[in-house]
């Protein structure tokens, strides 16, 4: 069944840019900006930019419209039918022109920006390396140093937890996890987050310093002899010396994007998903009797907290961390009768998706883990298909490691800022999170 596709007028392209290309520049396109991110969350910018794309359907009466976005003819796509194909589909790659020129300061040739040739090349090693589809082969070391990380940072933190400190806690976990047990380099997270920083103005230049130093750094962990076991280091090592990555995957690159998303992924991911449940008393009861019930504190048993993944899964669908997909032709794309042609891009707003109502319901503003183990729609937090991100499976069993210890010593109490259940904000201010621990017991061994 061909679709129908209209041409959005200039107002709506012109209102297109202040709600997503001027939210996104404010917000952060590389890294969070502090200020911003309070102003957008305290004026419920989100929100408005769901009713924005309601606004859209309404008026065209259709799901899809050619805009521009922000300089180039961009199909946008807010149906799910046509996102599952677009997502699907070879014909076209995830490193449309802005994309590439945000994240090639401190990651260039990095798997997420990467396509063709280059794409197949990088793909298998990431998938290799992170352990895609699977419990990661290294799952037990991985879990004891979650579990002593959390163990050092509730010892020294008993009255409240706030951003530094999940901050310090994403540091000391992802590196470890990369490095090997014991092993944090501080200098690599200073010069990864000024590259980062400086990224979110795309017009200016690579720090050609900091660049250098980072990845001077970084290749003198690679070049180490013994490379620590059990990290994702020695394996990418171990790809390099049996000849299974070569000078076209890059290794260091790739590495690097590990760094950055790693750390970030667990201090913002920890930090909101335990703001949301200890701010529903209901499921915070609930998930810590499965926690507390498990015979053993394995790596296999805490990739099988089911309830907790459904928290975790809230709020990644709540809060999404890419909540814009930019896919770029590489030919001619055909989608359901209308043909994309070569360079054209193709915009996903994944954000305002997760918050339909036409396709969520009533729990499209609520946190709602019973739900998501249920029939919701699919969602698109990590995208899918093809291109979904390589990492998913090791950052999802690091954050429920994670959280399981934590909820397992204490019970937490959301001191700010504050969340009223069934109206969960679209936008969450995770620099001024404030979270009181509780203690009423330990994990068992």
């Amino acid at each position: 069944m061909s679709i129908e596709v209209r041409d959005a007028s200039l107002w709506d392209t012109l209102r297109l840019q202040l709600f997503v290309t001027l939210g996104s520049f404010l917000w952060g396109l590389a890294a969070p900006n502090r200020l911003f991110v309070w102003c957008l969350s305290r004026w419920d910018a989100g929100r408005a930019t769901v009713r924005f794309f309601d606004d859209l359907r309404r008026k065209y009466r259709c799901d899809h419209l050619w805009v521009w976005f922000p300089l180039g003819k961009t199909l946008l796509v807010m149906d799910p039918d046509s996102v599952d194909r677009i997502l699907r589909s070879d014909q076209n790659a995830a490193d449309p022109i802005l994309k590439k020129r945000a994240l090639s300061g401190f990651v260039p040739g990095a798997l997420v920006i990467s396509s063709g040739d280059e794409w197949k090349n990088r793909r298998p090693f990431n998938e290799n390396v992170l352990g895609f589809g699977k419990l990661h082969r290294h799952h037990d070391a991985f879990k004891e140093i979650v579990f002593r990380e959390v163990d050092r940072l509730t010892a020294e933190h008993v009255r409240t937890l706030r951003w530094s400190d999940f901050q310090g806690l994403g540091e000391r976990i992802s590196h470890q996890v990369i490095l090997g047990s014991g092993q944090v380099d501080p200098e690599m997270t200073t010069q990864l987050a000024r590259l980062a920083k400086r990224s979110n103005w795309v017009i200016l230049p690579r720090s050609r310093r900091a660049f250098a130093v980072f990845y001077r750094r970084l290749e003198r962990h690679l070049g180490e002899r013994p490379v620590p076991p059990s990290c994702l280091m020695h394996d990418s090592a171990e790809a390099l010396a049996n000849g299974s990555a070569t000078s076209i995957t890059q290794v260091p690159r790739q590495i690097g994007f590990w760094f950055f998303v790693l750390k970030d992924a667990i201090e913002l991911h920890v930090a909101r998903t335990l703001a949301l449940i200890a701010a529903h008393p209901d499921v915070q009861s609930r998930l810590r009797r499965e926690i507390r019930e498990a015979p053993k504190s394995t790596a296999q048993a805490i990739d099988d907290f089911h309830y907790l993944n459904a928290c975790i899964e809230e709020q990644l669908r709540l809060w999404t961390p890419v909540p814009i997909l930019l896919r770029r032709a590489v030919k001619p794309f055909f989608l359901r009768g209308l043909t994309i042609q070569p360079e054209q891009q193709v915009l996903i707003h994944t954000g305002s998706y997760h918050r339909d109502r036409r396709f969520f319901g009533a729990a499209a503003d609520s946190f709602s883990p019973d739900s998501a183990r249920g029939a919701l729609p699919r969602v698109y937090f990590f995208s899918d298909q093809r291109q979904s991100c390589a990492g998913q499976f090791l950052v999802k069993f690091l954050l429920k490691a994670t959280l399981a210890s934590l909820l397992a010593r204490f019970r937490f109490e959301l001191i700010a800022p504050r969340i009223t259940p069934g109206q969960i904000p679209c936008l969450y201010d995770h620099f001024g999170i404030e979270l009181r621990p509780h203690s009423d017991g330990s994990m068992h061994e």
